[in-house]
This record gives structure tokens, sequence and C-alpha cells, in this order.
């Protein structure tokens, strides 16, 4: 699934000409969904004057949970594997239209933008596509299916500007330990179990996250358990073998000190600016600061008050803080298109 935010006044509609085909695209981490961006993305579209996107990550939000034997005996790959997941950022960022474009990722969502960023450097002109998508009746909710073939010259259409990372950590497995334990087991994907799991990562979600708890609406917390009531069963059909899936790949987004070298090596130059919540519990300050220190074009802010999620408990501080970076990097590319 994916949405998109764009803008209709002249000035605005102005401003996108001038900026060509930049696009700023947001990438949610475990657990989101496209809903996680809402106080955020039309303010920052309305304010930077280019189209801003969110991509829906396979397993969450509204697209669709894949069963295993459905890329197996097709013999795809697997859509749960965040080196796959970078094949479909890169061509949703170009079937957009977008000829280069600004990440913003959350979370493990940051690792997947910062990895896709070292594909485009490594083999610009080789990215999977899929071969289509779907559209939810009456909804504006585009779908993608499972399946996707090679399209080589979309990866060089796409160049990535920058990168604006939230409480990301290359150290970080981000499925609770409690709920690893419980996919790891025989038991995993067992139906006694699946009231545990939504039980365990809701929990998580809703409550360690946060720094003040008395944000955590019912609205909130029903957008983010793992099987919204609100959601037809359709859409979430499949939910617990994806989860069970993410599970034994959690380890993907912690990299050895030997890949996170590659990584950066990779996007030296990549304009990085680095956000976290200074009572951040899952992504302590100090990791972020070790983060920022590591890429050489970078920058740190730290929002007061906030837990591991700004763009849900202070997205005023995160647009200030997000806005004067993405808006030198339009303006180095307008000066540069000229």
């Amino acid at each position: 699934m994916d949405e998109v935010s764009t803008l209709s006044s002249p000035a605005a509609e102005h401003d996108l000409e001038a900026n060509g085909q930049i696009g700023i695209v947001l990438v949610h981490g475990f657990g989101g969904g496209v809903f996680s961006w809402r106080h955020v993305m039309g303010v920052l579209a309305r304010q930077v004057g280019c189209t801003v996107a969110s991509f829906d990550r396979p397993s969450w939000g509204l697209t669709s949970r894949p069963h295993q034997k459905d890329w197996e005996v097709n013999q795809l790959p697997n859509p749960y594997k965040l080196e796959n997941q970078v094949d479909l950022l890169l061509s949703f960022c170009a079937e957009m239209g977008f000829s280069s474009v600004i990440l913003v990722g959350h979370d493990d969502g940051g690792i997947l933008a910062l990895k896709a960023a070292q594909r485009v450097h490594a083999s610009p002109n080789s990215v999977n596509s899929p071969m289509g998508d779907n559209i939810v009746p009456n909804s504006g909710i585009k779908v993608y299916p499972t399946s996707w073939i090679s399209f080589p010259s979309l990866g060089s259409m796409v160049e990535i500007k920058g990168g604006v990372l939230l409480s990301v950590s290359f150290t970080r497995e981000v499925v609770p330990g409690f709920a690893r334990i419980l996919l790891y087991t025989s038991l995993g994907k067992k139906h006694i179990v699946r009231p545990l799991l939504q039980t365990e990562i809701t929990q998580v979600i809703n409550r360690r996250v946060w720094y003040d708890a008395t944000k955590v609406t019912a609205e909130v917390s029903s957008l983010y358990k793992v099987l919204p009531i609100s959601i037809a069963p359709l859409c979430v059909e499949g939910w617990d073998e994806a989860l069970h899936e993410i599970g034994k790949l959690s380890s993907e987004t912690v990299l050895s000190p030997q890949n996170a070298a590659t990584l950066l090596q990779a996007i030296k130059d990549l304009p990085v600016l680095v956000i976290a919540g200074a009572e951040d519990a899952l992504v302590p300050l100090k990791s972020a600061q070790v983060m920022a220190s590591r890429f050489v074009n970078s920058k740190l802010v730290a929002i007061s008050r906030c837990g591991h999620l700004p763009h849900e408990e202070c997205p005023k501080a995160l647009l200030a803080a997000i806005l004067p970076f993405i808006n030198n990097l339009l303006t180095k590319s307008q000066v540069h298109n000229q």
C-alpha cells in the first residue's frame, strides 16, 4: 500500500515544477504503516513544495501478507527479506515517477533506506520491480502483489539526495524479545500463541515506545494493533505467518561491524539528518550520537520529552527539525539543475 500527499496551490505547483521529479518518501518501521505519518505528511508536502509519498512495507498496514508457499512454489524472492524490500522500495520510487528522492526512515525503516542508498551506489542499473498493482475499490489505496520481475533500467532513474533517520540503530533487533521466543518455538504458528503475540507486540508498540503514555489514546492503540478491528479481515489475512517470517529474519536489521562499515563507506557522501527522542527507551540518545558520528555529512537533532516515535509523539518538533534539512537539499538540487 502507498499513500501520496501532494499540493494544489499555485505557489506549490510552481515549486513542484522547479523541483522537477524530486520526491520525499517516508518509510515506516516495525509495527507501523502509512498511518504512522498522518501528522506530518500533509504539512511536509505543503511546506517543501514537492510530492511526499509513504511506502507501506510487506506485512504491515494494508499490504498483502503472502504465504511462504506463494514465493517458494513460484520461485520468487521472499518479500520479507530486507534486501528484497530494498528492491521494492526503489521500484516504488521509480514507479512514482521520481528521478530523485529524499528518504525518511523510522527504526528499521531507516536501515532499509540506507541499504537502498547503498544499492543505488553499488549497482544503479539492477533493481527489481513489481509486475503491477491492485487498487482497493473506493479507497485510493494501492496494494502491491507478491510477484515482481527485473526492470534493469529502473535503478538508474532514481537518485537518493539525502536521508533522515528517526530512532535508528545498527545494533537493535526490532522484534520484541518475548515475541521472538514465541516465534522460534514449535508453537510459533499455533492459534494459542496468536493472542500472546498480539498482546506482547501491542504493549511494546503502544507503551514502551512513548515518553508520555497519556498520548496513547484509544485511536492510537487501534491503529497500532497487530490485527486492527477497524480494518477488514481480508486486508490483514495471514498477519501471523508474516510476523513469523519477520521474526525469523529480524537479525537482518542488526548489522555486523563489517557490514556497517561497508554500508557507511558506500554512502559516505550522503547528507544525513539523525533525529532522536531524548527519552527513547529503545534507541538511547547515546546510540543516536554514535550513529550520527559515523557519517561524514551528518547532523544530530534530539527532541526533548520524546520517545521512540517522534512523528507520533512530537510531530511539530519533528517538522521543525527536518524542514531546514530538506529545504536545503531541494535548494541545492535546484541550483545544480540550473
